[in-house]
């Protein structure tokens, strides 16, 4: 429950920089193209494939979490589930980013009314679950450390705005306030929801459970509304393997621009979008599906998503310390560059 709290509010510093390099450089390839201009060619190709990877592991990861809450309902193979749902993100991907966006609009619009009524509904039963919060911290500080760093890739995704930061209207406004309200959101959700399962569900339960919201919607929510909760889950999911590929695409195709991958890259479908880099992105997280186990995706992820973010922050007080007159972002993060030094210096100490 506190590592989750505690990676949100850790998480802050490299919003706060991913805001002000966003309204400063609003184009494609979003972390990519700011690292590229800060730390040169090197730092871009490094940032720019770590980026695209933790995005990929991170929704390969989603998947495998939408094929557990899939099993709910009817009894499917989790691997060939997953390959097919991935197939269908890259194709609705390729046919184009306002149909993807809208689609991405009602699903978190779903998601946030069924996990708002999961919340409500749930933690007045926190003082009368069968969970057990005692004993508490029972691997110590090193377990708790341990644990905000593996589910720092539940925040990965709040970086993602920046790689379609060129199509974002009023950026300078939309892209600060999109970035800080989601992490907001998120902290909340995930710390509340996390709250009443713990309280709710014995822990000799929880600890095997593959659905666990839905197992402690089951204590206190109506038939129809622990129906919902799995539906919330596969929305969730699939929102965030949607999002994924729509923004890791982009990372070729801003790769391409600058001559560090093939100029294939920057070729558009007949629906303006980078047909390409959707499919580069769709064939990675099946590799990563096929390869992996939930636990080594989700530590290799939140591993890639902690260097992007203290890249992200260096890639700041590089910019600023340069004072580049083109350098003149719509937003600048408060308590420069303290805020950065320390984003920095969390990322390489949760590693």
């Amino acid at each position: 429950v506190l590592a989750y709290l505690v990676a949100g509010l850790l998480a802050l510093p490299a919003m706060l920089s991913v805001s002000e390099l966003s309204t400063a450089m609003p184009r494609a390839g979003g972390l990519y193209y700011f690292l590229a201009r800060a730390l040169g060619p090197a730092g871009g190709t490094l940032s720019g494939v770590s980026t695209w990877v933790s995005l990929v592991m991170k929704d390969a990861f989603a998947l495998v979490g939408m094929s557990a809450y899939l099993n709910l309902i009817v009894d499917l193979p989790a691997k060939p589930t997953a390959i097919c749902l991935i197939a269908f993100f890259t194709i609705l991907n390729i046919i184009g980013s306002k149909t993807s966006a809208s689609l991405q609009m009602g699903m978190v619009a779903f998601l946030l009314v069924i996990m708002g009524w999961y919340m409500v509904a749930g933690l007045p039963d926190t003082n009368s679950g069968l969970g057990d919060f005692d004993p508490f911290f029972t691997s110590g500080s090193g377990g708790f450390i341990a644990a905000i760093g593996l589910v720092f890739v539940s925040y990965g995704g709040l970086t993602k705005v920046a790689s379609i930061a060129e199509e974002v209207e009023d950026p300078s406004r939309n892209i600060p306030l999109g970035v800080i309200l989601s992490l907001i959101v998120s902290t909340v959700i995930y710390t509340v929801g996390v709250l009443v399962a713990v309280a709710v569900v014995p822990a000799s339960d929880l600890i095997e459970d593959e659905a666990p919201l839905h197992t402690a919607a089951e204590y206190f929510m109506p038939t129809a509304g622990a129906g919902f909760v799995i539906a919330a889950a596969l929305v969730a999911f699939a929102a965030a393997a949607n999002a994924g590929i729509l923004a890791a695409a982009r990372y070729p195709m801003a790769m391409s621009r600058d001559g560090l991958m093939h100029t294939r890259f920057l070729e558009l479908s007949k629906f303006g979008t980078p047909i390409w880099g959707i499919i580069l992105t769709g064939a990675g997280m099946a590799f990563v599906v096929l390869v992996f186990g939930a636990g080594a995706i989700a530590k290799l992820a939140s591993a890639f998503v902690l260097v992007k973010l203290a890249l992200v922050n260096l890639a700041v007080i590089v910019l600023r310390s340069a004072k580049i007159s083109s350098y003149a972002p719509g937003f600048k993060t408060p308590l420069y560059p303290f805020t950065q030094i320390i984003g920095i210096a969390i990322s390489l100490y949760l590693i």
